[in-house]
């Protein structure tokens, strides 16, 4: 179908009618493929087809698959088969995650559709033709069995014609043989009327058998199609599944290498399979030293130490920071810093408890009360009781007792609901008394135990506390963190840096764009080996930069080695772009380089003293060369040999 070259949704309006409504987002490349399909014949196609592929992508967007019976397009058997294919990828798990695996997901399957049409078509017009040539084969046969015998012809040269005497005798033949049919068909007449039922009813079988016939052989060409239809449709989705099974294998080692593919995948060409960047073998050797990084946390402690600035900053999101001895300078939360509430937690603080930890405590508090008509009787009677018995009232050369006087059986609680009363006839005199509530003595008890085992439920009140020992987590979180500086990477590509050390340093690399990510930092790689002989990789995760690192991590080491040339471009990097100022150099290698030269010395300390710069060294083997004390302000040594596949003090 062929539409004029309008604004796409006012050209949607006019297809599918102003009651239709784009709820899944459908882009203009989806509803162009979805017009040109070989099967959209029609409006009313176009529409119901644009809603099937609504449905679909809505589905796969909630992370679950479609119903089969909720959806008409594709056909069957395109349709189930590529439904099976999509629950064996698992993709509803990624297209829920990533908004762009969800969009390559829908073009691929419009292809594919489009493949699967176009040979289905293909396959119906064979057939038709087919069948059409078979019609007319039929029709001339009937026609040449209809046409009544004539006479035989006569050439020019009168070849086949009788004689006088032969003509003669053919017509007194013709006469008797005209009186014998005469005679024939009188005597037969009486039968006709007999015979011609039984002629009608042979006529009317043949014409059945020849049109259950016909039918036979139209379900055998239908069964053919459809078995040839069958076949291509498992070819096809057999196709895609290798396809994307590969890049969706590549997807899942990237989400385990990488905390975050959400900004990769919203660049451009996020998830674009034409680029191949998710088809590279490089993301095997990528996994592979994902591994070897979990079981050397020295590589990831070494890394974080790197690019100066750091402390308390602006709230953005950063890696997590917790309390951890012995670790480098760090800010944390700590409760040594009371400055908000965070959540609850447990304590012995009155100051922070909750409201319904200080209604435990209210609880068993005592009462007074004024108007307690139960106080007032007890009190009284406690008190004639005192009286009775030697006199009848107060003796006059006798002060009264004002000292209060307890009933200890009313200092029970009472389980019945009412009034625990405890008299007071000190307080009775004033004309008040003080009462406990029910249960006062078991709440008073409760908070006591509760407070004195620190496990009254408190508000939390933490804050940012600088200059602790912290080490970073994997998790990120909003906190007022400041940027650190960016982190220059000079990688020993030679000859003796093959096998157990080339891991390391492959390793440290993607260490370094992993931390440079995590905590939003720039990173930049220069791979040396003999003299001019340097590559420069910006380390990003974005698709031109995974490219590059991922041709990198499949290459290997080889060549001489010459460190002037990294180090004197890093040194112009860090002098010539403000934003690499407060860079840190890291410098990995085995110690077997010659010395560097006087003026890269030189520019070092200069650059050490008027940038605070640091140059750290990774050392690859047991010895630290002469050159390397020269050039580094720190030197660190690689132990662990047996986590990358070597052996225990193999250099």
């Amino acid at each position: 179908m062929n539409f004029p070259a309008l604004d796409f949704c006012l050209c949607l309006l006019r297809i599918l009618g102003p009651s239709w409504s784009n709820r899944a987002r459908l882009t203009e490349e989806m509803m162009s493929a979805l017009i040109e399909l070989p099967g959209t014949k029609g409006m009313a196609e176009l529409r119901s087809r644009a809603d099937a592929l609504a449905t679909w992508k809505l589905a796969l967007q909630r992370g679950t698959l479609p119903r089969v019976e909720d959806v008409e397009w594709p056909q069957d058997p395109f349709k189930a088969k590529f439904m099976d294919a999509l629950r064996t990828l698992e993709m509803p798990r990624f297209t829920r995650r990533y908004p762009a695996v969800l969009n390559t997901l829908m073009k691929q399957m419009l292809t594919l559709v489009q493949d699967f049409e176009e040979k289905l078509a293909e396959a119906q017009a064979q057939q038709a033709a087919a069948d059409d040539q078979e019609q007319q084969q039929d029709g001339s046969s009937s026609q040449q069995q209809q046409q009544p015998g004539g006479k035989p012809e006569q050439n020019e040269d009168g070849e086949g014609q009788p004689g006088s005497e032969g003509t003669e005798n053919q017509e007194s033949d013709d006469a008797q043989m005209k009186e014998a049919m005469e005679d024939a068909m009188e005597q037969s007449g009486e039968g006709k009327q007999q015979s011609g039922q039984g002629q009608q009813g042979r006529k009317l079988q043949m014409t059945l058998e020849g049109m259950k016939g016909e039918a036979g052989d139209s379900q055998a060409e239908n069964k053919e199609v459809a078995a040839k239809m069958e076949k291509v449709a498992d070819e096809i989705v057999k196709s895609f599944e290798a396809q994307m099974g590969a890049a969706m294998e590549n997807l899942e080692r990237g989400e385990m290498a990488f905390d975050d593919l959400n900004a990769l995948m919203d660049s451009a060409g996020g998830f674009d399979l034409s680029r191949g960047t998710w088809r590279r073998s490089g993301w095997k050797e990528l996994d592979k030293l994902r591994k070897v990084l979990e079981d050397c946390p020295e590589l990831r402690e070494l890394v974080r130490q790197l690019g100066r600035g750091g402390g308390k900053g602006p709230l953005r999101r950063a890696p997590e920071e917790v309390e951890a001895r012995g670790s480098p300078a760090g800010v944390i939360r700590s409760p040594l810093q009371p400055e908000e509430v965070r959540g609850l937690t447990r304590s012995d603080s009155l100051s922070r408890m909750l409201p319904s930890e200080m209604a435990l405590l209210a609880h068993g508090w005592p009462r007074k009360s004024a108007s307690n008509p139960v106080a007032a009787a007890a009190a009284a009677a406690a008190a004639a009781s005192r009286a009775g018995g030697s006199s009848s009232g107060p003796s006059p050369w006798r002060l009264p007792d004002r000292r209060p006087s307890y009933d200890d059986s009313s200092d029970s609680d009472d389980d019945g609901g009412g009034v625990g009363v405890r008299k007071n006839t000190l307080s009775a005199s004033f004309d008040e008394e003080v009462y406990y509530l029910p249960g006062a003595h078991a709440a008073r008890m409760l908070h006591r135990v509760r407070r004195a085992e620190r496990m009254l439920m408190s508000y939390e009140l933490t804050g940012w506390l600088e200059h602790d020992s912290a080490r970073v987590t994997s998790r990120t979180e909003i906190r007022p963190a400041a940027e650190l500086g960016p982190i220059i990477l000079c990688l020993d590509t030679s000859g003796s840096m093959q096998g157990a050390r080339e891991v390391v340093a492959k390793a440290l690399a993607l260490e370094c764009l992993r931390g440079a990510h995590r905590q939003r930092r720039a990173c930049y790689l220069y791979a040396f080996s003999g003299p001019d002989e340097v590559q420069e990789l910006e380390l990003g995760v974005d698709v031109e930069s995974l490219d590059k690192l991922l041709d990198f991590l499949s290459c290997s080491f080889s060549g001489g080695t010459d460190v002037d040339k990294p180090l004197a471009l890093a040194l112009k990097r860090l002098e010539s772009q403000n934003e690499w100022a407060q860079a840190d150099i890291l410098m990995v290698t085995d110690g077997e380089i010659p010395d560097p030269s006087d003026d890269i010395v030189d520019q070092i300390r200069s650059a050490n003293k008027e940038f605070a710069l640091e140059v750290h060294g990774l050392m690859v083997s047991s010895n630290v060369s002469k050159a390397m004390n020269k050039l580094c302000t720190h030197i660190h040594v690689f132990k662990s040999w047996t986590s990358v596949g070597g052996k225990e003090n193999q250099y």
